[in-house]
């Protein structure tokens, strides 16, 4: 779909990139996204069931609210104020609710 701007990244190399150690499995290695509501994978099983893998749970997904990773809220945590400008998330997505502050 040439329509849409699509990122894919690697995970087995991004600890390379932001300077973490190895990824030892996609739930570590989404224990350092940027924000909450996006660090959430979805497969089908080979019982044909949905799984659900979301380290920090589905609440700020449901609830649409905007905060940082806990990787995100501290020296990197102006990456994550730039990623939010950068995609527009609040002015494409009014209804989010910004919480630069984890609870």
């Amino acid at each position: 779909m040439p329509n849409i701007s699509w990122s894919v990244k690697n995970q087995a190399r991004m600890h390379r990139r932001n300077g973490d150690a190895p990824y030892d499995s996609v739930t570590n290695a989404m224990r350092y996204w940027p924000e909450t509501a996006t660090a959430v994978a979805v497969r089908l099983g080979d019982d044909g069931r949905i799984e659900v893998n979301a380290p920090f749970g589905l609440a700020d997904l449901f609830q649409l609210k905007l905060r940082p990773g806990p990787s995100f809220c501290g020296a990197k945590k102006s990456v994550f104020e730039e990623r939010v400008r950068q995609k527009k998330w609040l002015q494409r997505y009014p209804l989010l609710e910004y919480e630069p502050d984890m609870p």
